[in-house]
């Protein structure tokens, strides 16, 4: 892996430092008491961008003037021509929002052309919402009372979000946590949504005699248009089979899914319970192995692959990159971008919620894995401590770690959390350093904070965070239920 902790900016044109003076306007610094992140590599800075929100799960930006923010509790505010606008543009309603529950998922789809315009959205912007929720953003949806994870898709008006419709209905427990929520619009242009197992144990979950596929540790691949299932999915061609609406099943908590801006592929970032964070190269019909396998089969004593559920169609894979001691990996975003020069380009960030860590992967040549084998430290391609944790470490300080996303200016941002001080969240942008200062950095001014409200704690047996109750499943109720 090339040593980017001590490298240079190898370029940077006018051009590029153009569209960053120009972006930044967009974004305004916040309060200087928040904590500033360090980045291991003098070539890049980290600037805070906005703070105040309240427990930030996701970022989508509609253009280079306007972005989405989620927040967990339901509401959906504005970023526009550099202001956070004082109300949000959506509230939902019933949202439940404890432990890893709520708001947790946005994707957006831009109109404009034949082959992503959405018949009845003309040439708006489609936005994808994932839900955790007791009622129903359409009206006339019966709901019973039960808390449901829903994926909706909306209008982007300009303005507002308008004219929901439901495209997924799935379910959200028995465990309150594991919800997943992660959307992305494939480079086939079909919806990819990532589902937690929400501690059930099914044959998703690779119990032989378990109860029967039921929509949990899945990763979906649908028609964004109206939820049915994508052509050529790889475990069933029957539309009435529920497997035929899946591209992956396995999985056990994932925060982030991207696709590979190179070879369109798919990956994930799977979160253990106490031992393996994963990155997975999700291949069509991957089994990822859980409730059997966590991390490499090898480690796993006693398990083969002949003891998993291993549907038609499907395959295990081992890792491709694994931590030894969980620490709740989240987004894992390709850089599709050269601000940070060629080193970077096309490479792998991913973040973690437990210690607010920014991680650096280079593919290897074929683009299947992690350029590591020449790593003396981690050629077996496995964080076992500190040193090696370190190899992969970019940047830390960022609290909690909850997306990555690449902006239109080509730089990085963050969307952080702190779970220990009420879900209070910033924005981050990396980007790259000159002398005397980041680029365009000094001339932002300042972003009044939104308010801060406490995240719904739910029952007062469960926990609001993204991964505390891992350390013991058997702690997770479903009093809300």
């Amino acid at each position: 892996m090339t040593n980017h902790m001590s490298s240079g900016i190898t370029v940077l044109t006018m051009s590029s430092l153009l569209i960053g003076v120009s972006f930044a306007l967009l974004y305004h610094f916040t309060s200087p008491a928040v904590a500033q992140p360090s980045i291991n590599d003098p070539s890049l800075t980290a600037q805070l961008v906005a703070d105040g929100l309240s427990s930030p799960t996701g970022i989508v930006f509609l253009d280079s003037n306007n972005s989405l923010l989620l927040e967990k509790e339901g509401n959906i505010r504005l970023i526009s021509n550099g202001q956070m606008q004082p109300d949000p543009v959506l509230q939902l309603e019933g949202v439940q929002s404890n432990n890893e529950r709520g708001l947790l998922g946005i994707e957006v789809m831009k109109g404009g052309d034949s082959n992503t315009t959405i018949a009845g959205t003309g040439d708006n912007n489609t936005v994808f919402l994932y839900v955790t929720e007791s009622g129903a953003q359409v009206d006339g949806m019966s709901t019973e009372g039960e808390v449901r994870n829903r994926v909706y898709i909306y209008r982007w008006d300009g303005t507002t979000l308008t004219n929901p419709r439901l495209l997924l209905d799935l379910p959200a427990g028995p465990g309150t946590n594991h919800q997943g929520g992660k959307l992305k619009i494939g480079p086939d242009n079909q919806l990819y949504v990532i589902v937690g197992e929400m501690q059930r144990e099914g044959q998703l979950q690779n119990f032989q005699s378990g109860p029967a596929p039921d929509d949990t540790g899945v990763i979906f691949r649908i028609n964004p248009a109206e939820g049915s299932p994508a052509s050529n999915n790889p475990l069933s061609s029957d539309a009435t089979n529920p497997l035929s609406k899946y591209y992956a099943y396995g999985i056990r908590n994932s925060f982030g899914i991207d696709f590979d801006p190179i070879t369109g592929k798919l990956w994930d970032a799977e979160n253990g319970e106490d031992v393996f964070d994963e990155i997975n190269l999700v291949n069509p019909g991957f089994n990822s192995g859980w409730k059997l396998v966590m991390g490499p089969i090898a480690a796993n004593a006693g398990i083969s692959e002949s003891d998993l559920v291993n549907i038609p169609g499907s395959q295990y894979a081992d890792p491709v990159f694994s931590w030894a001691e969980s620490r709740g990996v989240t987004d894992i975003e390709f850089f599709d971008s050269t601000a940070f020069g060629p080193g970077y380009e096309n490479g792998i960030f991913v973040g973690d919620i437990t210690t607010g860590t920014l991680f650096y992967f280079e593919p290897n040549a074929d683009r299947t894995g992690i350029n590591l084998e020449d790593d003396p430290l981690l050629s077996d391609l496995v964080a076992n401590n500190d040193e090696e944790i370190s190899a992969v470490t970019l940047g830390t300080g960022f609290t909690g770690i909850s997306d990555i996303e690449t902006g239109p200016d080509g730089n990085l941002y963050i969307l952080t959390f702190d779970r220990e001080a009420e879900g209070q969240g910033s924005l981050y942008r990396v980007l790259p350093a000159i002398e005397g200062g980041a680029a365009a950095g000094d001339a932002v001014p300042s972003l009044p904070s939104t308010t801060v409200s406490p995240p719904d704690v739910g029952d007062e047996n469960e926990v609001d965070s993204e991964e505390q109750d891992d350390q013991d499943e058997n702690d997770d109720t479903n009093d809300d239920e």
